[in-house]
This record gives structure tokens, sequence and C-alpha cells, in this order.
């Protein structure tokens, strides 16, 4: 079948474009994409659980886990903008700014590591990240455990069984404080547990937000044609721009990290090699005690162990799945339109390795801070035409995702409300 549906995409670009047969663009390195794609979770036993992800949906809309009571993921991630911020930064408790653009949920569960600099490597471990830091949620572990209890009691015991006592606990607690330092092991092992447990139900919610059956998929699969202009966008994507070495796969990512020698205004950020230190220390990694499948969260921890793509200022390749939907592009969302996007990042001046960006200072990408500036080795040509290859990606808007998924479920609705 996979012969036969390459043979037919052959026939369809030579027709579309008039070249040469001997040399069409290697859709083969994409690929479609179906429901019927989406990863096992291994880590999380409750992935799949439809009632978890009830309650994960009532999570992710809920406001209230947070310092001021304003910020949830929701605020972050909002449903009319690809779950994006179609801000450059994200305002968190009490207006503080974070410091990289909050990115598209789409397609999230088939990442390998999650967010910018990696330091997650599950779904379920993000959000406890999220609530937890001062710039975002900056609510605590123990305000967490807190609010679970009075909020979601039933809800929270019908998807993972009893609660623990949590009388005695302090009112805010986090690790690195006195208080969850005054903390007995077993009172902070049954907050991690809810902790935990929380991000395995949003986890659960997040893995329903799906972009499948785009226009690029039909082409794929079923062999439903592309325009002439999205063919000649798709060529240089796949040719002479060179960005499938990094946007591959059905969800066009490597799922690496590459440094694009950004100028970061000043403010030093050091990306993946501080998020491998934080990924390894993580009490929520794949190896910890809240991991469903320690020896699978091995695995993948070996790779980053042994020091896979812990480049200082290197960023997580994002999937280009509904790109063309987005208000902001890369962890900085300083760019507006997917076209000027390209031509900024991918045809600078000075070509592979020696791009002098928007200040010009050659291979450093215009910044002068080798530690965030050096371009990657494996940096992509880009290779011009940007408006055509933007028009290829644009057939990988995705279709509109289910009403009931992009608004919190009704109270009724949850676990144990019946």
């Amino acid at each position: 079948m996979r012969a036969a549906r390459s043979a037919l995409i052959s026939s369809l670009m030579c027709s579309a474009l008039a070249f040469g047969c001997d040399g069409p663009p290697d859709f083969e390195r994409l690929g479609g994409l179906t429901a019927d794609d989406l990863p096992p979770s291994p880590t999380n036993a409750w992935a799949d659980d439809p009632e978890a992800a009830v309650l994960g949906q009532a999570l992710f809309f809920d406001t209230r886990m947070s310092a001021d009571g304003e910020v949830g993921c929701v605020s972050c991630h909002d449903p009319d903008h690809a779950f994006a911020d179609p801000d450059q930064f994200s305002m968190g408790s009490f207006a503080r700014l974070g410091g990289r653009h909050a990115p598209s949920l789409l397609n999230v569960a088939f990442n390998e590591f999650t967010l910018w600099d990696g330091r997650a490597d599950s779904l379920w471990s993000q959000p406890i990240k999220a609530i937890e830091a001062e710039p975002e949620g900056d609510f605590s572990r123990t305000e967490l455990a807190h609010f679970i209890a009075s909020e979601y009691s039933a809800a929270y015991v019908e998807v993972f069984g009893p609660l623990p006592d949590l009388s005695g606990l302090p009112s805010r607690a986090k690790p690195g404080d006195a208080a969850w330092a005054g903390m007995s092991d077993s009172q902070r092992d049954a907050v991690n547990r809810i902790a935990a447990n929380v991000g395995k139900a949003i986890e659960a919610y997040e893995r329903k937000l799906l972009c499948v059956d785009t226009r690029f998929d039909r082409f794929m699969l079923e062999g439903e044609p592309l325009s002439e202009r999205e063919m000649d966008g798709a060529r240089n994507f796949l040719g002479g721009g060179d960005c499938a070495d990094c946007h591959s796969g059905p969800n066009l990512t490597d799922d690496r990290f590459h440094n694009l020698g950004l100028d970061h205004g000043g403010n030093p950020d050091y990306g993946r090699a501080e998020g491998v230190e934080a990924l390894l220390d993580d009490p929520f990694n794949g190896v910890g005690d809240y991991s469903d499948d320690p020896s699978f969260g091995a695995r993948r921890l070996a790779e980053v162990a042994l020091g896979r793509s812990a480049d200082v200022g290197a960023f997580k390749t994002p999937n280009l799945r509904g790109v063309g939907q987005r208000d902001r592009f890369g962890h900085l969302g300083h760019e507006t339109d997917l076209a000027d996007w390209i031509d900024d990042v991918y045809d600078r001046p000075g070509g592979r390795g020696g791009r002098g960006g928007r200040g010009g200072n050659g291979g450093n990408g215009g910044n002068g801070n080798d530690f965030v500036g050096q371009l990657s080795p494996d940096f992509p040509n880009g290779g011009g035409n940007e408006d055509a290859m933007a028009a290829f990606l644009r057939t990988l808007d995705c279709p509109p995702l289910p009403e009931h998924l992009l608004e919190a479920p009704d109270p009724s609705e949850l676990p144990g409300a019946r």
C-alpha cells in the first residue's frame, strides 16, 4: 500500500509541476497522519481514560489553580488561537510576563519532550511545572492538593482512588521553601502524587487536541491534489530549503533541539542545556516514583543522559501542523507572519552556519553571545520562495476540533457527579 501511494504521489507531482519524475519532492520524509497514529503514553496509565480526560478538561479551563485565581492552562493556550497565545509572552499571576512564547498544543501528544527546552519528558509532567512556576500559576504544590480536595474531590476519587489525609499540611508549600522542608517524607509523597495525577488527567484531555485530516493528509493518504503553487513550496521545503532535515515525519518535527541564532535582546537563554539538567533532576520524570512505566522512561532518559541535543541555546523543533493558523512563531514569538518568519530565520544573509541575523554578527546570528547565538551546524539553508513555502504549509491547516473540547465541561459531566 505504501509503494502504491508513493507511486500515486509521484505521478501527481510530475503532472502538476511538469518536472522530471526522476526528482520529485520526497514526501515520504513527511507522511500522512490519522487519529489512529496517536502514540501511547506509557508513563501515564490514565492517558486514554475517558473519565480522566473529562477531569483534565475541567482542570485545563479552571483559572483558580493560580496564586491570584485568574490564570489557568487556557490562559496561555487559547482554543480560539490554535491552543497557543496570540501575545508574544503570556501573562501569569499578578500580571507577570513569561520569557518564552506559549506554543500551540495541537498534536502535542506526539512529542517526545515538551516545553521549548525539553525539560519535560511526558505531557503529564508539563502542567505541574506551569501551575507551580512563579511567572505562570505560582500555585504551590500543597495549595494544589488542598484545592483538588475541596473542589474536585468526587471526580478525583472516581478516577484515581481515595485522597490522602491532608490535615496538618501547610496551606502553601513547595520544594525549595522552609514549609516544604518541614513536611514529612510521607506528606511530600502524598502531595506529589496528587500533583502527578493532576498532570495525568490534563494529559488525557490534551491527547484529544489532534490536528489530522488536513489537506496534506488527504493528499498523502487519498491522492487529493495540491495546487501548483503549493507543490512548488513543497519542492522548496523538501529540496533546496532543507527544511525537512528538522521538520520531518508526519508531525513535521524531529523532536530535537537546534540553535536558530536569534537575538535574545541581552537576556541570555541557555535553552536545552539547562532543560537537560532540569529534566534529569525532576521527580516527575519518566523514571521517577510517579511514572507508570519507569522502564520506558529510562530508555528515553538514557538518550538525554548521553548528551543528545544538549546544545547551549538550542530549542525544540516545533511541529508544523496548523502553523499557518498561528499568530506567532518561534520560542521568542517575535514574528506574526509566516512568510516573514521563514525569511527572518532561514534566509538571513551569510548562508548555512554564517547568517548575519538582525544584528549582523556573522556566525553568531546577530547577538554576539556564543552561548545563545551560535547556529547549529545542521541549520537549513531556507532556499527562498517564502510565499510558495507558506502556501504549502497552509495545506497543514487543522480542521476545527469538536465543539465540546473547546470549553470546560458541565459539572454534571464530571466523574463521580452522576
